[in-house]
């Protein structure tokens, strides 16, 4: 990754602390080029493991802003964490490739980090090219 890519996850990561995200203690942020991945249309973009506190980006293939946008969406799941909503119950049949639609629960968490991620990216990339 290039030194701006850097420079935008950190400046991304103050926005959203900013902004109302609680995210601190921070995440460990593991980068993958991964071609197989990048390959397959269905394949990983970005996950969260709550265990480790780990946010994971692949990157093969992908445009820089794709990727910042991934990273604010797990960057919601982290926050989701540390504020105790990704619970023992809530979590349960998180492993089941298709949780998001058996899951009421873990279906929340993704609407919220889709929304949140989303618009705070939206924002964050605003502010920069028009100013606030």
């Amino acid at each position: 990754m290039d030194k701006r890519f850097k420079y935008h996850l950190a400046r991304l990561t103050e926005y959203m602390c900013n902004n109302g995200c609680t995210l601190k203690p921070l995440p460990n942020v593991s980068i993958k080029a991964d071609d197989a991945e990048a390959q397959n249309i269905f394949g990983k973009t970005a996950y969260y493991d709550p265990a480790s506190k780990t946010v994971v980006l692949y990157v093969s293939g992908r445009h820089p802003k794709d990727i910042l946008r991934s990273f604010a969406h797990e960057m919601i799941h982290h926050s989701q964490n540390l504020n105790g909503e990704m619970t023992q119950d809530t979590m349960m049949g998180a492993e089941d490739p298709q949780y998001a639609q058996k899951n009421n629960g873990l279906r929340d968490l993704e609407k919220d980090a889709f929304l949140r991620g989303n618009i705070l990216f939206r924002d964050y990339c605003d502010n920069l090219k028009y100013g606030k």
